[in-house]
């Protein structure tokens, strides 16, 4: 994830990054990146550098800034990953219906059920509204 924040950057992307462990914010700060966060605080670190499940509140109040940042942005990329379980829908096929045409999301968690509800495992899919979905495993 930090080198894809470095790359996008020296093509001149505006990067936005999210991630429940406090600790990320710094690194993606370091590289030019934008940490974005709910308006709530929990810290989500787990065991073994890996996040932890999060509170309701706390995954309600992330649902509601991924809506809100769906409107602006042309491309999600997403890796949210719970060892042993299924990946957590983090983007819902609504916000997905509410980006641009034109705009992609990469669901790196795809092999692990997806973090985004549109997401066609080994797939490349075009929805509707004209945005590109990403399903590869490979």
């Amino acid at each position: 994830g930090l080198a894809a924040i470095v790359q996008a950057k020296n093509l001149g992307a505006v990067v936005r990054c999210f991630d429940t462990r406090p600790e990320v914010k710094e690194q993606v700060e370091s590289l030019g990146g934008e940490f974005i966060y709910p308006d709530m605080q929990e810290d989500g670190t787990g065991a073994g550098g890996y996040a932890k499940e999060m509170s309701k509140e706390f995954i309600d109040a992330e649902m509601r800034l991924f809506a809100d940042q769906c409107k602006e942005i042309d491309i999600v990329i997403t890796t949210a990953l719970i060892p042993g379980r299924k990946a957590p829908v983090l983007i819902t096929k609504e916000m997905v219906e509410s980006m641009q045409p034109g705009s992609v999301t990469v669901d790196l968690a795809a092999e692990a059920g997806g973090n985004i509800e549109t997401t066609v495992r080994d797939e490349l899919i075009q929805t509707p509204n004209g945005v590109t979905c990403i399903g590869y495993t490979d």
